[in-house]
């Protein structure tokens, strides 16, 4: 019998070129797999969203709820094993 795994809406706040949105992106989807819900969203597109975001980013929402921003990532990756955490409650 297989599991059903929990699908849940998750956002990504993230900007061109920034690597650790790429990294964060990365993560998720390793985590998440194929199909997970997970919304990429380019602050660049929208200048609220710019304006709310882009000393933040990477932020994660999931739910509606903003979790996960760049100022948790740290350089040992204890960072990974947070966003985990977030993603499985």
């Amino acid at each position: 019998m297989g599991t059903t795994e929990k699908v849940r809406q998750v956002v990504t706040f993230s900007k061109k070129g920034c690597h650790l949105c790429e990294a964060v992106e990365a993560e998720i989807r390793s985590m998440r797999g194929i199909g997970a819900g997970l919304q990429v969203v380019n602050i660049d597109e929208d200048s609220a969203l710019h304006d709310k975001y882009w000393l933040r980013v990477p932020v994660v929402r999931i739910e509606g709820k903003d979790v996960f921003e760049a100022k948790m990532i740290d350089s040992e990756g204890e960072w990974r094993k947070k966003l985990a955490r977030l993603l499985e409650q």
